[in-house]
C-alpha cells in the first residue's frame, strides 16, 4: 500500500504505557508475570505467545514482578481488563511503528496474538488500541495482514462498518439479457441506465504539462533576450522576441478567455456609450464561431492553460477530498487497501494477491475475497474512480485525480492474463471482453462511485476535514469511519 502519511510514536502516552510497552516482550518472565500463587493452589499454564496470563490466586490480573515497581504495578492492577488489553496493545503497536516498515511484519506477531487472546476472552479493545493497530499494520504494506487485522477487529466488535456497503453497488448489467424480452427487469433497467451514462473524461496531463513547459520556456527565452540583449550586442533580436511574446500571450488569453473579454468589453461600451463615436455605437462583438482557427474555443491553447494550472496550482483541500473518497470507498467495500491515492499497480497487485496462497509460517495473514470476479472487478474500478467522481462533483477540471488509473488497471490485468498461466483463466473470466465493454465498465463504475459518495456525503466530508488537518493517519481515518 502506498501511504502518504506515517504515524510516529504516540507522544502523549503516559509513562505507565511506555514502560509496559517496552517491558512486554514475549517469553520474558523476568519482566512481566504474575504474583505467584500459594504453593497449594496450582498455577494455570501460560498460553503460548500470549502477553496476558492468569492465575487462580489473583484472578488473572497483570502485575510486574519487580518489587521496586509497586506504584506502577498498583496503578496497572487498578485498570479493568479492557483497559489493560488496550494499554498493552497500544504499547506493542508503538514499538512496531518505531521499528519502521522493514520490521513491521515481524513486529505484528505479538499484537495479532494479543487480539486473538482478547477475542477468546470476550474483551473488546477500545478505539485507541485499534487506531494504533491499524497504523502499525499499514506500515507493513501487506493487504493480507491488513485483512487479518480487520477480521480480528470485526470479531472483537471494535469495528462494525468495514465492508458494510458492498450491497449498495449495483452489478454491471449483462448485455446478453437484451436478447430475452422477458429477462431480468433489473438488468434491463441497468442496460437503459448504462446507455444514458456519460463517458469517462479523458485526461492528458502529460501532454498538457509538456505544452505548458514549452510555452513557458519560449516566453522565458524571449524575456531573457530582451533583458540581456544590450550586453551581448543582440538588440536586433528584440523586435522579434517582442513579436513572439505579444502573439503568444495574446493568443492564449483570447483563446481561453474569449467570453470574459467580450462580456467585459460590452459592459464597458455600455457604460461609456455617450462617449463612443457614432460609427462605433453600431458595432457588435465578434461571434466565437466566426473567429479564425477556432480561437476563442480553447482548442488551440487550452492544453497550455490546463498545464500551467497543474504546475502552479496547489490545492490541499482538493487533494484531501480525493483522498477521503478513496479511503471511504475502500473501507466501505471491504477492500483492505487504504492508499490515499489509489493507482493501477496497487489495484492489480491486490487482485493477484486474492488469487495467491502465500506461505504464512507466522500465521499473521488473513484471507482475501476473490477479486478476480465480476463483483470484485467492479469494486476495484469503483475504488480507483472514487477520487475522479469526487473531483468531478466539485470542479470542472481534474487536477488531483486521474481517470487513467482505472484504464491502466484493466491493462495490467490483461497483461497478467496473457503472461501468467497460473492466473489466466480466473482473470479472463473477470476481464471485459473488448474495448467497448471496458468503456462500459468504466462508465458504470464512475456512476456507482459518484452515487456512493453522494449518499454518504457527511462521512466523506468529515474524513476530508480530518485529512486536511495534516495529522490524520490510516488509523484515524478508520476511527472517523466507525463513528
Amino acid at each position: 500500500m502506498l501511504l502518504r502519511r506515517d504515524r510516529r510514536a504516540l507522544c502523549c502516552m503516559s509513562a505507565a504505557i511506555i514502560t509496559i510497552s517496552t517491558c512486554c516482550v514475549l517469553h520474558s518472565d523476568s519482566v512481566v508475570g504474575f504474583v505467584p500463587p500459594p504453593r497449594s493452589i496450582p498455577t494455570k499454564q501460560r498460553m503460548q505467545n500470549s502477553m496476558l496470563f492468569e492465575t487462580s490466586s489473583n484472578n488473572g490480573e497483570i502485575v510486574l514482578a519487580r518489587d521496586g515497581d509497586r506504584l506502577l504495578n498498583s496503578a496497572f492492577s487498578a485498570l479493568d481488563d479492557r483497559d489493560k488489553y488496550e494499554t498493552v496493545l497500544t504499547g506493542l503497536c508503538a514499538k512496531v511503528i518505531d521499528g519502521g516498515a522493514a520490521n513491521a511484519k515481524n513486529g505484528l506477531v505479538d499484537p495479532i496474538r494479543l487480539m486473538e487472546e482478547s477475542n477468546s476472552n470476550g474483551i473488546t479493545i477500545g478505539p485507541r488500541g485499534i487506531i494504533s493497530l491499524v497504523d502499525a499494520t499499514a506500515l507493513a504494506s501487506d493487504a493480507r495482514i491488513m485483512a487479518k487485522i480487520l477480521s480480528l477487529a470485526i470479531r472483537n466488535g471494535s469495528i462494525l462498518r468495514y465492508g458494510t456497503l458492498q450491497g449498495e453497488i449495483n452489478p454491471f448489467p449483462l448485455a446478453s439479457a437484451t436478447s430475452f424480452p422477458f429477462g431480468n427487469r433489473n438488468n434491463n433497467n441497468g442496460i437503459e441506465r448504462l446507455q444514458s451514462l456519460p463517458v469517462v473524461p479523458e485526461d492528458d496531463r502529460a501532454g498538457e504539462v509538456t505544452q505548458a513547459v514549452l510555452f513557458s520556456g519560449v516566453c522565458a527565452g524571449c524575456v531573457a533576450v530582451n533583458a540581456f540583449a544590450g550586453l551581448f550586442g543582440m538588440e536586433d533580436l528584440t523586435p522579434i522576441t517582442n513579436l513572439i511574446l505579444g502573439i503568444g500571450i495574446t493568443t492564449v488569453v483570447v483563446d481561453n478567455f474569449f467570453d470574459a473579454i467580450v462580456m467585459g468589453g460590452s459592459a464597458v461600451a455600455k457604460m461609456n456609450e455617450d462617449k463612443l463615436p457614432a460609427g462605433a455605437k453600431n458595432m457588435s462583438a465578434p461571434q466565437k464561431e466566426d473567429m479564425p482557427l477556432g480561437i476563442g474555443t480553447g482548442s488551440m491553447t487550452g492544453s497550455v492553460v490546463r498545464g500551467l494550472s497543474r504546475l502552479l496550482n496547489v490545492n490541499t483541500e482538493r487533494d484531501c477530498q480525493c483522498e477521503a473518497a478513496a479511503v471511504f470507498v475502500a473501507y466501505s467495500l471491504g477492500l483492505p487497501c487504504f492508499a490515499f491515492q489509489p493507482n493501477a499497480l496497487e489495484g492489480a497487485s491486490l487482485v493477484i494477491s486474492s488469487l495467491r496462497n502465500d506461505d504464512d509460517a507466522q500465521n499473521i495473514q488473513g484471507s482475501l475475497d476473490n477479486l478476480a470476479s465480476d463483483s470484485g472487478f467492479l469494486k476495484m474500478l469503483v475504488w480507483l474512480l472514487a477520487p475522479v467522481a469526487m473531483e468531478l462533483s466539485k470542479y470542472p477540471q481534474m487536477m488531483s485525480s486521474d481517470p487513467c488509473e482505472a484504464q491502466g488497471f484493466v491493462s495490467r490485468l490483461s497483461e497478467q492474463a496473457r503472461n501468467n498461466v497460473q492466473y489466466a483463466s480466473a482473470l479472463l473470466d473477470a476481464l471485459p471482453e473488448n474495448e467497448d465493454q471496458t468503456n462500459d465498465y468504466l462508465r458504470w463504475a464512475l456512476a456507482e462511485a459518484d452515487l456512493l459518495l453522494r449518499n454518504n456525503k457527511n462521512v466523506v466530508d468529515a474524513l476530508s476535514k480530518a485529512l486536511a488537518g495534516g495529522a490524520a493517519t490510516v488509523g484515524d481515518c478508520v476511527a472517523i469511519l466507525e463513528e
